[in-house]
């Protein structure tokens, strides 16, 4: 994952970019780009998007539980907000369908 976001992340959205978490196998991170959804199908080997909707023109299976690969916790929705205390103990928040939040508590 460090691999992932210091030789892709970093370099490509600059200061447009910011870490909002990590430990020993995930990050999270808040990124400023116009259509993240353009820019997940510009370089789709680097995501596993497995959780999207299957009628979603990104959905494949391909890199499906896959180490490295970005995932979006929340499928083909993007979270409104998030709310980090900690590793392992985050909320995003999903207007379009609440069932899609995510609470993550784990101590």
């Amino acid at each position: 994952m460090y691999e992932l976001y210091y030789d892709y992340l970093k370099p490509k959205y600059l200061d447009r970019r910011k870490l909002l978490f990590t430990d020993t196998d995930s990050f999270c991170c808040h990124i400023q780009t116009e259509d993240l959804y353009k820019v997940m199908a510009e370089n789709i080997e680097l995501f596993d998007t497995s959780n999207f909707e299957q009628t979603y023109p990104l959905y494949t299976t391909t890199n499906h539980r896959i180490l490295g690969k970005f995932k979006n916790e929340t499928g083909s929705l993007a979270p409104l907000e998030f709310v980090g205390l900690r590793a392992k103990m985050y909320f995003l928040l999903v207007p379009q369908n609440h069932k899609e939040c995510k609470i993550e508590l784990r101590g």
